[in-house]
């Protein structure tokens, strides 16, 4: 299944090499370029409006920051982690993938502010097994990126459970699209890197295509468990791709809501709106490039965003894609 293997694939920020090759394989027919962000730029031509579809393939991380005298490795956290994700849990660092463990001091030796307060980077290491710093440094570098193991299942009502389906389910409904055909409008994709720390490579690859348009797909935040009122959510498992009509770096194009939540009812497409105005994507920097770029962001919903285990649910996964599909064989041409 594709998006199985892009979930396997590491790729924190700055370090996207693997999961970029793995994509570029994925597509042999298409133009494909990659700038000096680390953005893979794919496109296959076409006629009419130029439409940009971002997806970024970066993921949230470490970065190993120092190595003890013991062997044991210091980190930081790249992109938006809580710390209490972090506990116990197994990584793979580098592209050897050494194995580690991340641990703290038993919670007996605790003091009461690391007890009952989030754990810190700075109480925290990796342990790879190591007798010294010597043999550490034999198979670990500083500045090594580090990832949680790659899993994938199917779980409960349609559930899938994977790591770094942020935003690699995006980046899986873009290959799709480039191995379809559209005549009536010119389709290029980004997928970006450095999404997680900034939104750093989005806006070069805006500037490279200089599109008419811009769609960013993206997996959001699913705020469906607490409260179980569901005017409260933010967006809701299982209700379709959402939506967003604002967040904090960007106001979407209403045009664009416009066409997408048109033909999203048109078709009896699943969907639903955002409800909130927080977090951030590229459609911040790609809708200021150029000369300014009319953008809209379809997002996926995901449970436990920026953690080990991320919930989605598969027809929420499968009505994004048909529902960009339906809207560039429809309405993106008469834009």
């Amino acid at each position: 299944m594709l998006l199985k293997d892009l979930c396997a694939a590491a790729g924190v920020s700055g370090d996207e090499a693997e999961i970029r090759n793995l994509i570029a394989s994925c597509l042999p027919d298409c133009e494909i370029h990659v700038d000096a962000m680390g953005n893979l730029l794919a496109s296959r031509g076409g006629h009419g409006k130029k439409i940009l579809f971002a997806a970024h393939m970066d993921e949230v991380g470490l970065i190993i920051s120092g190595i003890e005298e013991n062997g044991f490795l210091r980190f930081k956290t790249v992109g938006g982690i809580n710390t209490d994700v972090l506990l116990g849990k197994k990584v793979f660092i580098g592209r050897r993938k050494v194995p580690g463990i991340i641990g703290v001091c038993a919670v007996h030796l605790q003091n009461k502010s690391q007890r009952e307060g989030a754990m810190a980077e700075s109480d925290m290491y990796i342990d790879i097994g190591a007798a010294d710093r010597l043999e550490a440094e034999s198979t670990v570098s500083l500045g090594d990126t580090a990832v949680f193991p790659p899993h994938f299942e199917e779980f409960g009502d349609n559930l899938i459970d994977a790591r770094a389906i942020d935003d690699r389910a995006g980046c899986a409904v873009l290959i799709q699209l480039l191995q379809n055909q559209y005549p009536d409008v010119q389709v290029c994709c980004a997928f970006t890197a450095q999404e997680e720390v900034g939104t750093r490579g989005a806006q070069a690859a805006a500037e490279y295509f200089q599109p008419d348009y811009a769609v960013v797909v993206e997996s959001t935040f699913c705020s469906d468990i607490f409260p179980t009122d569901l005017s409260g959510h933010i967006t809701t498992l299982g209700a379709g791709p959402a939506v967003t009509f604002m967040d904090r770096t960007s106001t979407p194009d209403r045009l664009l809501i416009s066409s997408l939540t048109l033909t999203a009812k048109t078709h009896g497409i699943p969907w639903q709106y955002k409800r909130t105005a927080g977090g951030g994507t590229d459609a911040g920097v790609i809708s200021r490039a150029v000369e300014g770029i009319p953008t809209a962001i379809l997002a996926l919903p995901c449970r436990n965003l920026h953690s080990p285990c991320c919930v989605i649910c598969r027809e929420d996964y499968e009505n994004l894609g048909h529902l960009l599909d339906t809207w560039l064989k429809t309405a993106a041409p008469s834009l």
